[in-house]
């Protein structure tokens, strides 16, 4: 009995792809191998197989301004709805 398989079309600029290839050649691996491998990873771990880089940290400057803001008590709202939202953050630029 035939397994039933699905298509996967993407689109990639052509260097990314021929330099990914490269590598998989290198590795004995063809590009639909890899990409089967590739979802295997996802599918057994429940996420993407591997990790973003870290958020750059805010400065402090930036840190003070979100302190200052949480610290207002009328900075943040309540609106009572997306007008009035609006027009206190066109106010404040």
């Amino acid at each position: 009995m035939k397994k039933s398989t699905a298509n996967l079309h993407i689109r990639l600029p052509k260097k990314l792809k021929r330099e990914a290839e490269k590598v998989l050649s290198a590795l004995g691996l063809d590009t639909s191998a890899a990409i089967r491998l590739f979802y295997a990873q996802i599918a057994l771990s429940q996420t993407l197989p591997f990790s973003f880089p870290a958020l750059r940290k805010a400065s402090p400057k930036t840190r003070k301004i979100i302190a200052e803001t949480i610290a207002d008590e009328n900075a943040l709202g309540p609106f009572d709805n997306a007008a009035s939202a609006l027009k206190a953050l066109y106010a404040a630029t």
